[in-house]
């Protein structure tokens, strides 16, 4: 970015080209409802640009797009990914090898239980967008510039939600659940963490976690919160039920 291209320039770029934009501080939302703020509207853009100019540069993930969030702290490597085609990839600037991979999104349910550790699949909410920085390390993200490519078969396979079993869960089942996870696609983005977890110790008590579980995260990734911590707060309520 050269000395006469501001933040808001690039997000008024983004946002001509159909990216769904908002304003970050380092990785947060600075507006109140966060993701569901996202705009193209170049008025709505121009406001948040004024009042906070160095802000970083999110977008919704597109619809039509699916990413692969891979981050080596957490043993994530494209290594395990299989053979991949080249893809248009947004490189983190914390300097380490994380990365985004944006394909095209295949129709049908796709679900990350079977991706290998340290790779997270976003279908909603938000990633950063260069030249956003790194907000430890103060460094540009950056692109690697190539035509979304489609998802390999291979990775396809992996990403198809395995059949559910038939669970004979018992006179303490209320109804389905869909409540809870109802209940969790409409927390406003400061206190999604909390109603995730208040939903799924409800299904625990229910014993309906086992079949509620990737829904409750989906419904939490939808008004965004990051899909790794999403699993790791229902894993916190089945360790409750477990130490109770």
């Amino acid at each position: 970015m050269n000395a006469a291209t501001s933040m808001l320039d690039i997000a008024l770029d983004y946002a001509a080209s159909g990216w769904r934009v908002l304003p970050l501080a380092g990785k947060v939302p600075r507006t109140v409802h966060g993701v569901d703020d996202a705009s193209v509207d170049p008025d709505t853009i121009r406001s948040w640009w004024t009042r906070w100019p160095a802000a970083n540069i999110g977008a919704c993930v597109d619809p039509q797009l699916m990413v692969l969030d891979v981050d080596p702290r957490n043993g994530g490597s494209v290594e395990q990914l299989g053979d991949l085609p080249p893809t248009l990839t947004c490189w983190s600037g914390r300097g380490d090898g994380g990365r985004h991979l944006y394909f095209l999104r295949p129709t049908g349910q796709l679900a990350s239980t079977r991706l290998p550790r340290g790779v997270d699949l976003k279908l909603r909410g938000y990633c950063l967008l260069p030249p956003s920085l790194h907000p430890a390390r103060g460094r540009p993200y950056e692109w690697e510039e190539h035509p979304v490519a489609p998802l390999p078969v291979h990775l396809r396979t992996v990403l198809r939600p395995p059949p559910r079993p038939i669970r004979h869960l018992g006179a303490r089942r209320r109804g389905d659940g869909r409540h809870l996870v109802e209940f969790v696609g409409r927390q406003p983005w400061g206190n999604v963490n909390n109603g995730l977890h208040w939903a799924a110790c409800r299904a625990v008590d229910d014993n309906l976690i086992d079949v509620l579980a990737d829904d409750l995260i989906a419904a939490a990734v939808a008004v965004g919160h990051p899909e790794a911590g999403a699993r790791r707060t229902v894993e916190s309520a089945r360790r409750t039920e477990r130490a109770s």
